[in-house]
């Protein structure tokens, strides 16, 4: 992870991703993006053939669906995982537009 501002450089399953973090919340980011790595080298050992974007993608569907069910159906939780998700969805896109 390079540090740009108050944007990190992440890389993971080589492609690199520009993530703007608050100072308080790299620590959290640092984490969730070891686990997604994690979960992709799971995922790209048992499917060698698989290109980047779908290890990515099923590491997300996995990830998304692990996830605590109380964390995702209270209000204030489902408002932001939403928002987020939207927002992550669009970088996803963008980027796959411009491989």
């Amino acid at each position: 992870m390079a540090e740009t501002s108050n944007a990190l450089e992440v890389v993971v399953r080589g492609r690199t991703f520009r993530v703007n973090a608050p100072t308080n919340e790299r620590a959290a980011l640092a984490a969730a993006i070891a686990t997604v790595q994690t979960r992709c080298d799971a995922i790209a050992a048992k499917q060698s053939s698989a290109d980047s974007e779908r290890v990515l993608l099923l590491a997300a569907l996995e990830l998304a669906a692990s996830a605590p069910v109380t964390a995702l159906t209270s209000p204030e939780a489902t408002s932001d995982v939403s928002s987020r998700l939207d927002h992550a969805a669009n970088k996803l896109d963008a980027a796959l537009r411009s491989a």
